[in-house]
């Protein structure tokens, strides 16, 4: 093969000549950009090789991260987490944006970049194992405070901390818990009708269902909702029982407003839940999100 034989500038040729019949596919850019790279291609090249990439691809977001990383690779990190950026947009509950995200931002090792990966995976990654992705999130931010401050930059020291006390803030969490063998199913309605239930985990709200149980077993059982940037109005809270029993007959549910702020606001109820469904409704008065159909 010409890449064996160290013929970087043949094979580039080759799969260009490929490129200009209409014989393209998507693995020939990756390979062009690797033989430009040892080649000594200039960068401005090989960029424009992997955005082609994306274009090829019709603008996938899973081809976009695949360039995203190839980028990373041959040192091109702003054009990384240009592409990391528009595909958040697309998609800002995608966690694999943000997982890349983070990689390419700590390779850049560019401040901004650092606060924007931390600050979307503290806002919008949510899947399982979210506790700890938050915990490294908001670890490097302090490490990266620290290390302005240090530096003599208290402006960009500010700007990481106020950064990742917004992206802590939570305007509205629900949490039910209960003891016993019964399925009970947390469903929260928005104020545009939204629903937010294990059918539909994820609303147009950024309302989202991060923690589930299918019942059974004596243990203690847990669901819970979070909307990081919650619509104001009323939410309607319906604790539905599927079957089986609960050990007191009670549901815990708490109800958290304002998270992480001066205004947080707590409440905890237990109704009564025995073969039919419990409802509660709660106002947000200062929500910071906008519905969205």
């Amino acid at each position: 093969m010409l890449h064996d034989k160290k013929r970087f500038e043949n094979a580039i040729e080759g799969i260009e000549s490929a490129l200009r019949n209409n014989q393209a596919q998507t693995w020939m850019y990756d390979v062009l950009a690797m033989e430009m790279k040892l080649a000594g291609r200039p960068q401005n090249q090989i960029d424009r090789v992997l955005l082609s990439r994306i274009d090829f691809a019709a603008g996938n977001e899973a081809q976009m991260l695949v360039t995203a990383s190839y980028m990373a690779r041959f040192g091109a990190y702003e054009q990384a987490i240009a592409i990391c950026r528009e595909a958040a947009e697309r998609n800002p509950w995608q966690p694999a944006t943000w997982g890349l995200a983070r990689r390419v931002a700590d390779g850049s090792q560019n401040p901004e970049a650092i606060i924007w990966s931390r600050v979307g995976t503290l806002q919008r990654v949510w899947t399982d194992g979210f506790e700890d992705q938050h915990a490294e999130a908001v670890t490097v931010l302090r490490d990266l405070e620290r290390k302005m401050t240090v530096a003599g930059n208290p402006g960009m020291a500010s700007k990481v901390r106020e950064a990742m006390e917004s992206a802590r803030d939570r305007d509205l969490r629900i949490r039910i818990s209960w003891v016993g063998d019964a399925d009970i199913d947390l469903i929260v309605n928005e104020p545009n009708k939204q629903q937010c239930s294990r059918k539909s985990r994820l609303t147009s709200n950024g309302g989202m269902l991060i923690r589930q149980s299918s019942g059974g077993g004596q243990e203690r059982h847990t669901e819970e909702y979070v909307c990081v940037e919650a619509p104001s109005g009323e939410y309607e809270i319906k604790v539905g029982y599927v079957f089986g029993r609960v050990i007191t007959g009670k549901i815990k549910v708490e109800v958290v407003r304002y998270q992480n702020t001066e205004h947080e606001k707590i409440i905890t109820l237990s109704p009564e839940i025995a073969e039919q469904d419990a409802i509660i409704k709660v106002v947000v008065e200062h929500g910071r999100g906008t519905v969205r159909k």
